[in-house]
C-alpha cells in the first residue's frame, strides 16, 4: 500500500526522534555513573578530565576542555583538554589570552553558545580566537556555561569540531545537565579546600594563641576537645566530667548558671570564674562561649576562648590590699584627702577632710557652696566652673591650688584645695582632692607633699595584626588592625603577592624570616624594623597545612621612635646656630647685637671683633628706605614677643644692599633673637622672571597673531603693528631686500597717527647701510648727536622724522636679506629688554614668512600629488607610521581593498594580508625589512574589506626627511589579481592540456595494438581503426567543449554514440532504440575515454551484427544511479533482442576487442563491475562504475 509523502515524513520523524531519545536516556545513565564517581574524587584535574571526555561523546568529538574561573582574578583559565596539540594556537591562545573573545560573548549571553561555522560566525571576526581556531582547524564549537547555584559563573564547557556542525537537541540539553554537574563538582572541592584551609588557619591560631580553645556539645554536657597550652589538661577524648573536673565547687552553680542562660537566648556567654588547673591549683580565667547555629536555628555545638586571668585578679586583690592600706595611711595624715564620683559626692574622707568639708565638693555642693569663695595664688578670684574639684570631672590635668575662704559667723577660715581627675583609661571616673588649712598663712608659700598615686596594673588584651597566604604568596586573609597600620584595604591586597604588593620587604630580614618558616615548616618570631611600616614589629610566623603561612605582628616601636626624636631634636638644637646659609642674631631691645653665628657676619661682611666691641646695631644695618619697616618690627617684638617674617634690604659694611628674610622672637631674658635669610639672588631671580614674564607674553601675542595668517604682506603688517604698540614707538615696518631689483621693499608698515607711512621701494643706494652687514643690531638713541651716525645718513633719518630708531638686520647665507626697523620722531634711550624684543620679533617675522612661503608651495605640491592619486585608481598608494599603523588612504587604495579612508586610518596594515601570511608575522617582517634595507617588495595575495582576494605587486619604501630614523612608511601595490587569474588558468589548462594528451596518446597506442592484432589485413586495419578514432574523437570533442569544473554527461555520451551509428535521430528517437535514464548523469573525466570506447565497441557490434544490423532486433538500453558504500555509481543494462545468433560450437561474429575491454580493461581501469553474455537473441552487457562526486541521488536534497 503506497503512503502519503506527509505520512512517510511523519513516520521519518518520529524514527528519529525515537533514536534521539534512546540516545538521550543512554547519556543520562553515563552522566549518572560519572555523578558517582565524582562523589569519590577528590583530584580537581582528573574529575575534569573525565567531564571533557563525557562531553565530547555527547557531542560526538574527539575534541573538548574546561575553562574555570579564577577566585581571585575573575580571569578564565584552561585546566584540561582532549584532542588538541599542546602546540597548536588553538591550545596556545588558551593558554595565552583564556580565549577572552569568546568567553566575553558567553559571560554577557549567559547561555550555551553553539557556533555552526566559526569562519560565518560575525562575533569572532577578526579577533585572536578566530586565527587561532581556523589554522588549528576547528570550524565549529559550542561553548555551556558553568553556573553554580547562585547564578555565579564558574567556568565553560567547550566541545569543538573540525568542520562545520549543528549540535542536535538531545546533544545540548546532555551538555547542560553536564555542565551543571561540573559546577557542582567544582563549587564542592573548592568548598572543601577553603574549609581545609579555614580548618588548618583555626588550628594555627590555637597553636600560637595564648588562649585556651575548646569545643562543647550543644548543651554542654560533654567536651568534646580542648587545647590546654599547659594551663588545663589537654582533651582529646570526649569528656562528660569536665564540670567536675575543672570547676571548683563553689563556683559550680554561676557556671551552670551562665551556660543555661546561654544556651536559652542562644546567644555568646561570657564570665570569668575560677578553674582547676592541671597541677591541682586554682586559677581564674575569663571564659567566652560562642553558638554554632545549624539549618534549623538550633545549637548543633558550642565553640569557646578561655584566657589565664589569675594575674589580673591577683592584681586586682593586690590594690584593694593597697587602697586598704592607703586608706590607713591617709587617715593618718596632717591634711584633708578624699576621692568623689563624678557627681562631686565623696567616696572617701579621712577625719582632717570630714572636719573640712561636707558631703559634696564645693562646685558641686547646692546647699553650703556658695559659703566658699575662691581665689588664685595672685589673689584673683576664681569662678566655681573653675575650682580644682570642676576642673577634674572635666579631665582637665592641673594641679593649681585655689585657696577658699569660708565664715562660719565671724570665724574666718581659709582652706587650699587641688584636685585631679581620676581615670579608667581615656573615662574620667571622679576626682582625688587634697585639703590643707592654710589659715593665718595664706601669704607663706608651703610646699605640699605629693600624694601617693595609685599604683595598679593593668591588663589590656591588644589584638595582634594577622594576615595568611598561600603557598604561591598570595594573601588570602587581613584583619581591620593590619589593615589599619598598612593603610590599605583588605579588598585591595586579597589574591595578590605579598612581594609584588610590598617589594620593599624583599631582601629584608621579614622577608628571609618568611623563607625560613617555609623552607622548615616551623615558627619563626623575630623582632625587627618593618621597611614597610617603619615602624619596630613584634613578628611571629607559623606555617599552615596546606603550604600557605599565617602571621601575627605587633608594633613595639613607641619607645625606639620617642628616643629617635629626642636625639633627632637634639641634634636640631645643636646645629641651628651653626647653620651656614641662615644667619643667627642676639640683641637687647636698644637695637645693639649682642652676638652673631658665622653666616650673619659672612652675610654682612662685618668680623666677631666688631660685634664684641658694642658698634654693630640694626641701625647702622638698616638703609634709610627701609628703617620704618625695621621699627615697626621692633615695636611688634616688644608688644607680642614675635615679629612676623618680613623682607628688607640691609646694608653691608663694605655699603653694598642685600636683601634679606628677618624673623625675630623675645627670649625670656628680654634680649631679642633673629633668624636672617639672604634672599638677593631670590630678588634678582624674581626680576628677571618678570622681564622673561614679559618677553614671553609679548612673544605670545606676536606668535598668536601671526598664527593664523598666510598672506606674507600680512604678516609684514601685523608683526609691525604688534612690536610698535607694544613698545609705543612712532613707526614700525619690515624692510626686505629685492636683489634682482636692487630696491629694499617695505610691504605695510605701521604707524601712529600723524606721522608718515614709510610702506615703498627704495633704491639700495639711496639707503647705503654698510653697518648692517655684520649682523649686529643698530641701534640710535638721539640721531642729532650719536656719533656713529655718518652726517648724510643722519641728515637722511632727520628729514624723515626719525629721532631714534632700532635696526635688527637679517643675515642669511651670508647676505642681507631683510631688516626690522622701529622708530620715533624724538630721542629715546631704548632698554636692553626692548633691543630684544626687537631682535625676537624680526626673527620670528622672518620665520613665519618663511613658513607661509613654505606652505603655500607645499599646498601647491600637495594638490599636484592628491590629483595625481585621485585618478590612480589601479594603484594602492598609502602611508603608515613606523609601527605600521595607516595614516593616509587615498581614493586608488579604497578601490583596490574596498574600506574607506574613515575604516581604515588608524589600523594596522595587517588588516591588509591574509591570515596566514598575518600569523606568520608577514606585515611586521615586511616593515622591518624596509627600515633596514630601504626597500621592501610586497608581491603577494591581500585582503579585502568583502572578504575576496587581491594580487598586489608593490613595494614598501621607508619615508624620511633627511634623519637616520623613518617617519613612517609608503606603501605602493598595483592590483594584478586578473593578470594572475589568467596566468594561474594558463597554467593549469597547459597542465590539463599535457595530462589529456599523455592519455590521448596512450589509449591511442592500446587501440592501435589491439586492432592490429585482431586485424587480418591493413585495409581491415585501416577500417576499423579509423573508426575506433572517430570514436576517440567524439569524445576529444565533447572535452574540449567543457568549462572549468564541466563533467561529460553520460546521456549525451550515449546519443552522440548511437546517432554516429545512424540509430536515433537529433531528438533520441529510433525505431529499433530505446532509451531509458535520468539525464545529467556527469561522468568523470578520467574514465571517460575507455568508457566511451566500450560503448563505441557495443554500438559497432550492435550495428553489424547484433540488433541495429536485422529487421526486427531492437536495442533497449537502460542507466540509473546507486548509493553503495563505495560511493555514488552508475549502472548502465546494454539488452539486444531479437536478433539471429550464430549455431552452438560456431565462431561468434566480431573481433572480441570489445568484449575484451568490457570484461578486462573496464574493470582494473574503472574499477568497473560488468558482465557480458551471449543469449539466445541478442547480447546481454552491464556496466557499473562510479561517477563524479558532485551527483546526488533523488530524494538527497531535504
Amino acid at each position: 500500500m503506497k503512503r502519503a509523502p506527509g505520512e512517510q515524513i511523519d513516520n521519518v520523524e518520529r524514527v528519529e526522534s525515537a533514536a534521539s531519545m534512546q540516545e538521550e536516556l543512554a547519556g543520562m545513565r553515563k552522566l549518572h555513573a560519572l555523578q558517582v564517581s565524582l562523589a569519590a574524587q577528590s583530584d580537581m584535574r582528573v574529575a575534569l578530565q573525565d567531564i571533557t571526555a563525557l562531553a565530547c561523546t555527547f557531542a560526538r568529538t574527539e575534541c573538548g576542555c574546561v575553562q574555570l574561573v579564577d577566585e581571585h582574578s575573575n580571569d578564565m583559565e584552561l585546566r584540561v583538554y582532549r584532542g588538541h596539540d599542546e602546540r597548536s594556537p588553538f591550545v596556545q591562545q588558551f593558554l595565552k589570552d583564556g580565549f577572552q573573545a569568546t568567553c566575553d560573548t558567553v559571560r554577557r549571553e549567559r547561555r550555551q553558545l553553539v557556533i555552526e561555522d566559526i569562519e560565518t560566525f560575525t562575533p569572532l571576526k577578526c579577533t585572536p580566537d578566530y586565527e587561532a581556531a581556523l589554522c588549528s582547524g576547528i570550524r565549529a564549537a559550542q561553548f555551556t556555561p558553568l553556573f553554580n547555584r547562585a547564578g555565579v559563573l564558574l567556568g565553560l564547557l567547550s566541545t569543538q569540531f573540525t568542520m562545520p556542525y549543528r549540535p542536535a537537541g538531545h546533544e545540548l540539553r546532555l551538555l547542560e545537565l553536564l555542565a551543571w554537574t561540573a559546577a557542582d563538582y567544582v563549587e564542592r572541592n573548592r568548598a572543601q579546600a577553603a574549609l581545609r584551609t579555614s580548618e588548618s588557619r583555626l588550628a594555627a591560631l590555637s597553636l600560637v594563641s595564648s588562649e585556651v580553645h575548646y569545643r562543647m556539645s550543644s548543651d554542654w554536657g560533654e567536651m568534646r576537645t580542648s587545647t590546654g597550652k599547659g594551663f588545663l589538661a589537654d582533651t582529646v577524648n570526649p569528656n562528660r566530667a569536665w564540670l567536675m573536673d575543672y570547676i571548683p565547687d563553689d563556683d559550680r552553680a554561676m557556671v551552670r548558671q551562665k551556660i543555661d542562660a546561654g544556651i536559652h537566648a542562644k546567644t555568646p556567654i561570657i564570665f570569668e570564674h575560677r578553674v582547676r588547673r592541671a597541677d591541682g591549683s586554682l586559677a581564674w580565667i575569663a571564659t567566652k562561649g560562642v553558638p554554632a547555629l545549624g539549618a534549623d536555628g538550633n545549637i548543633t555545638e558550642w565553640f569557646g576562648t578561655a584566657a589565664d586571668i589569675t594575674a589580673r585578679k591577683q592584681a586586682e586583690q593586690r590594690l584593694r590590699d593597697s587602697e586598704a592600706r592607703l586608706a590607713l595611711v591617709l587617715d593618718q595624715i596632717p591634711i584633708g584627702v578624699g576621692l568623689f564620683d563624678t557627681q562631686g559626692r565623696f567616696t572617701y574622707k579621712n577625719p582632717q577632710l570630714s572636719e573640712q568639708l561636707t558631703d559634696r565638693i564645693p562646685s558641686r555642693d547646692s546647699v553650703h557652696g556658695e559659703e566658699w569663695k575662691g581665689v588664685d595664688q595672685q589673689g584673683n578670684p576664681v569662678p566655681p566652673q573653675q575650682f580644682p574639684g570642676a576642673r577634674a570631672l572635666r579631665g582637665e590635668d592641673t594641679t593649681a591650688p585655689v585657696d577658699f575662704r569660708h565664715l562660719d559667723g565671724t570665724t574666718e577660715r581659709w582652706l587650699r584645695v587641688t584636685a585631679v581627675a581620676l581615670r579608667d583609661g581615656s573615662k574620667v571616673t571622679g576626682g582625688l582632692t587634697v585639703v590643707q588649712d592654710v589659715t593665718g598663712q595664706r601669704q607663706v608659700q608651703a610646699e605640699l607633699g605629693v600624694l601617693a598615686e595609685r599604683n595598679r596594673d593593668i591588663l589590656e588584651s591588644i589584638s595582634d595584626a594577622f594576615y595568611g597566604v598561600d603557598a604561591q604568596w598570595r594573601f588570602t586573609y587581613i584583619n581591620r588592625k593590619a589593615e589599619a597600620l598598612w593603610a590599605r584595604s583588605r579588598a585591595q591586597l586579597l589574591g595578590k603577592v605579598i612581594w609584588d604588593e610590598f617589594a620593599d620587604l624583599i631582601g629584608s630580614a621579614t622577608h628571609t624570616a618568611h623563607l625560613q618558616a617555609a623552607q622548615t615548616r616551623q615558627m619563626v618570631r623575630l623582632d625587627v624594623a618593618s621597611p614597610v611600616l617603619g615602624h619596630w614589629v613584634d613578628i611571629s610566623l607559623y606555617p599552615t597545612g596546606d603550604g600557605g603561612m599565617s602571621v601575627y605582628f605587633r608594633d613595639i616601636s613607641d619607645k625606639k621612635r620617642a628616643q629617635e626624636q629626642l636625639r633627632a631634636s637634639e641634634e636640631r638644637f645643636r646645629t641651628a646656630l651653626t647653620i651656614e646659609t641662615v644667619g643667627a642674631t642676639y640683641f637687647d631691645m636698644d637695637g645693639r647685637l649682642t652676638d652673631a653665628n658665622d653666616a650673619f657676619l659672612k652675610m654682612s661682611g662685618y668680623s666677631r671683633a666688631d660685634v664684641e666691641a658694642g658698634a654693630l646695631t640694626w641701625q647702622n644695618l638698616t638703609p634709610a628706605t627701609s628703617r620704618g619697616l625695621t621699627a615697626q618690627a621692633f615695636q611688634e617684638l616688644k608688644a607680642n614677643g614675635s615679629t612676623t617674617p618680613y623682607e628688607r634690604e640691609y646694608l653691608r659694611k663694605d655699603g653694598s644692599l642685600r636683601w634679606a628674610l628677618f624673623a625675630a622672637k623675645r627670649l625670656l631674658d628680654g634680649t631679642g633673637f633673629e633668624f636672617v635669610l639672604d634672599i638677593t639672588d631670590r630678588k634678582l631671580a624674581e626680576a628677571a622672571l618678570r622681564e622673561v614674564q614679559d618677553r614671553n607674553a609679548f612673544l605670545l601675542k606676536l606668535s598668536d597673531a601671526l598664527r593664523p595668517l598666510s598672506d606674507p604682506a600680512a604678516i609684514q603688517g601685523k608683526a609691525a603693528c604688534v612690536l610698535g604698540e607694544h613698545l609705543h614707538a612712532g613707526r614700525a615696518y619690515y624692510v626686505e631686500v629685492d636683489r634682482k631689483a636692487q630696491q629694499y621693499v617695505v610691504e605695510r608698515d605701521w604707524h601712529q597717527p600723524g606721522e608718515t607711512s614709510h610702506a615703498r621701494r627704495f633704491a639700495l643706494s639711496d639707503w647705503p647701510m654698510p653697518l648692517l652687514t655684520d649682523a649686529q643690531t643698530w641701534v640710535v638713541r638721539d640721531t642729532a648727536i650719536d656719533a656713529a651716525l655718518p652726517d648724510d645718513q643722519r641728515a637722511a633719518y632727520l628729514g624723515n622724522a626719525i629721532g631714534a630708531l632700532i635696526v635688527v638686520p637679517l643675515i642669511k647665507s651670508g647676505q642681507l636679506v631683510a631688516s626690522f626697523v622701529v622708530n620715533q620722531r624724538t630721542a629715546r634711550d631704548w632698554t636692553a629688554a626692548e633691543i630684544r624684543l626687537a631682535e625676537e620679533t624680526a626673527e620670528r617675522t622672518w620665520a613665519a614668512l618663511e613658513r607661509a612661503r613654505s606652505q603655500g608651495a607645499l599646498i601647491e605640491s600637495e594638490e599636484r600629488y592628491r590629483v595625481i592619486l585621485e585618478n590612480a585608481l589601479d594603484y594602492a598608494i598609502f602611508t603608515t607610521d613606523t609601527s605600521g599603523y595607516i595614516q593616509t588612504w587615498p581614493p586608488g587604495a579604497e578601490a583596490v581593498f574596498g574600506w574607506t579612508a574613515e575604516e581604515a586610518v588608524g589600523q594596522h596594515i595587517a588588516m591588509t594580508f591574509v591570515a596566514e601570511d598575518r600569523l606568520a608575522g608577514v606585515p611586521q617582517r615586511e616593515i622591518e625589512q624596509a627600515h633596514h634595507t630601504g626597500f621592501a617588495p610586497n608581491v603577494r595575495w591581500h585582503q579585502c574589506k568583502d572578504g575576496r582576494r587581491v594580487f598586489i605587486e608593490g613595494a614598501t619604501r621607508p619615508l624620511r626627511d633627511g634623519g637616520v630614523e623613518p617617519l613612517g612608511y609608503l606603501k605602493i601595490g598595483q592590483d594584478v589579481t586578473r593578470r594572475r587569474e589568467w596566468e594561474d588558468r594558463q597554467q593549469v589548462l597547459l597542465a590539463e592540456l599535457q595530462h589529456r594528451t599523455r592519455n590521448l596518446m596512450g589509449v591511442v597506442r592500446v587501440v592501435f595494438n589491439r586492432t592490429q592484432r585482431s586485424s587480418k589485413t591493413i585495409a581491415e586495419l585501416a577500417l576499423i581503426y579509423n573508426d575506433r578514432l572517430d570514436a576517440l574523437a567524439r569524445v576529444q570533442g565533447l572535452l574540449s567543449r567543457l568549462n572549468d569544473g564541466d563533467r561529460i554527461l553520460f546521456d549525451e555520451l550515449i546519443h552522440v554514440e548511437l546517432s554516429a551509428m545512424g540509430a536515433i535521430d537529433a531528438q533520441g528517437q529510433g525505431e529499433q532504440v530505446v532509451l531509458d535514464g535520468p539525464s545529467g548523469v556527469r561522468l568523470r573525466s578520467s574514465t571517460v575515454q575507455t568508457f566511451a570506447l566500450a560503448l563505441h565497441e557495443l554500438a559497432t557490434n550492435a550495428n553489424k551484427y547484433g540488433a541495429l544490423a536485422q529487421p526486427g532486433g531492437q536495442l533497449q538500453v537502460r542507466w540509473r544511479l546507486l548509493r553503495t558504500g563505495n560511493g555514488t555509481r552508475l549502472r548502465i543494462e546494454w539488452s539486444e533482442t531479437g536478433v539471429t545468433m550464430p549455431t552452438p560450437g560456431e565462431a561468434p561474429q566480431g573481433s572480441g576487442y570489445g568484449r575484451e575491454l568490457i570484461e578486462r580493461a573496464l574493470p582494473y581501469q574503472l574499477q568497473a563491475e560488468t558482465t557480458y553474455e551471449l543469449g539466445p537473441d541478442g547480447v546481454r552487457c552491464t556496466i557499473e562504475l562510479p561517477v563524479s562526486e558532485s551527483m546526488r541521488l533523488e530524494g538527497d536534497e531535504g
